[in-house]
């Protein structure tokens, strides 16, 4: 069938690693939008044939209706590019599910010096901007969002495009010579989102895999003067690596047991810009350096670990000893605690380890480890340590890491 010459008869769109996943019909438009989003993906388009994928899209008054696992009621998108950012996020879901030896991580990777840097996602840091500041600095990216993890470490490709949101920020905020790349360089676009197309050999193709060299974590701070390249405890690199992954089905333990001997190896950095162009420069300056062992500048502060808001009022003379069923994990100087029943994870710095220590070994109150805390650190007032064991208790017995005696 044709309106106006142009086909609105059913199509299936097979992509390799799931085969046919998204049946489309009249949307004329939106199969040339997700070939360009998805730009390192081949996509083979074929006449609608046999079972019906689980990503349907059906034209109805002007927009693009979407029927997936994500949206089984249905959703409606005003445009193509709005459509394939949904269908885009539904077919890496898609594809996890049909090769669960990856793992989904939420984050941005670009390859320096033959590794993978990886930029765990942090809300609105500019993941998006740095990649396509780095991409015009000649670095492959090996994409924006979201990267497979594999058993061996190494990290893989999706294929998809750098999209940025709209509107872009001004000069300072970014850089009149970023904004003429992203313009030169820009892919579809509506009046929310823009893909890019990078030049060729840019953007990593669907399938390609390289070792893991570093995890960056970003920080965005237009009133410095210049990047800076911070050192950073590997402890928050597996904080965010298991904050950001999205292997739902997985247990904790099986998750440590994939990101723990990776941060035992990968360099932590965090990066603190005013602007991605400035980013690109201080990054490239040290990342081959970081990557092949050398020290990057000073570290950053690092704050005592913040669990989750107290709920339990934890006397100072309740007696506590650690539940048996605690599986532990060391990481250079911090420890992680990992409740066997529910999954969850508690991070412990140098202190909360030997409070830990001393809960393991008898069973013993708040007072009691105050009063060993204050023998140990004269320094510091001893209502200090009273408050800061008393909100760590707090979150152990809220974490059910301990019990009563």
């Amino acid at each position: 069938m044709t309106a106006g010459g142009i086909t609105t008869e059913a199509r299936d769109l097979v992509l390799p690693g799931i085969g046919p996943a998204v049946r489309v019909s009249g949307c004329p438009e939106f199969s040339a939008v997700l070939k360009a989003a998805l730009a390192g993906w081949s996509i083979t388009e074929v006449a609608a044939d046999g079972p019906v994928p689980t990503i349907r899209l059906e034209g109805r008054n002007g927009e693009c209706r979407q029927v997936s696992p994500a949206f089984p009621g249905g959703v409606s998108h005003r445009s193509p590019v709005s459509a394939a950012c949904a269908v885009a996020a539904d077919l890496v879901e898609r594809f996890l599910e049909l090769n669960p030896q990856w793992i989904g991580l939420h984050c941005a990777s670009v390859e320096v010096n033959g590794r993978l840097v990886l930029f765990p996602e942090t809300h609105r840091a500019g993941k998006s901007t740095l990649m396509a500041a780095l991409a015009g600095g000649g670095q492959r990216v090996f994409g924006d969002d979201v990267l497979a993890l594999g058993e061996d470490g190494q990290g893989m490709a999706l294929g998809i495009a750098p999209r940025l949101r709209l509107p872009l920020p001004l000069p300072p905020a970014l850089d009149v010579a970023l904004h003429q790349y992203t313009t030169t360089h820009a892919g579809p676009e509506d009046d929310r989102y823009r893909y890019l197309d990078l030049p060729d050999g840019q953007l990593a193709h669907h399938g390609e895999t390289l070792p893991l060299g570093a995890v960056v974590l970003l920080e965005r701070d237009e009133s410095l003067d210049k990047a800076e390249l911070l050192r950073l405890a590997p402890g928050e690199g597996l904080t965010r690596l298991l904050r950001q992954h999205f292997a739902h089905d997985l247990p904790s333990e099986a998750l440590m047991a994939r990101f723990l001997p990776l941060m035992q190896s990968l360099p932590c950095r965090l990066l603190r810009y005013p602007e991605p162009l400035a980013a690109t420069r201080r990054l490239l300056a040290s990342m081959p350096g970081v990557i092949d062992g050398m020290d990057a500048g000073p570290s950053a502060p690092r704050n005592a670990p913040v669990a989750q808001p107290a709920r339990t009022m934890v006397d100072a003379d309740d007696r506590w000893q650690a539940t048996e069923a605690v599986r532990e994990y060391e990481l250079d100087e911090e420890r992680f605690l990992i409740h066997v029943a529910s999954g969850a994870i508690y991070r412990l710095n140098a202190t909360g380890q030997l409070v830990w220590g001393l809960l393991r070994a008898e069973t013993i109150s708040g007072r009691e480890i105050a009063l060993l805390l204050s023998d140990m650190h004269p320094m510091v007032s001893a209502s200090q340590i009273r408050v800061d064991v008393q909100a760590l208790l707090t979150d152990l017995v809220d974490a059910d890491l301990v019990v009563p005696e």
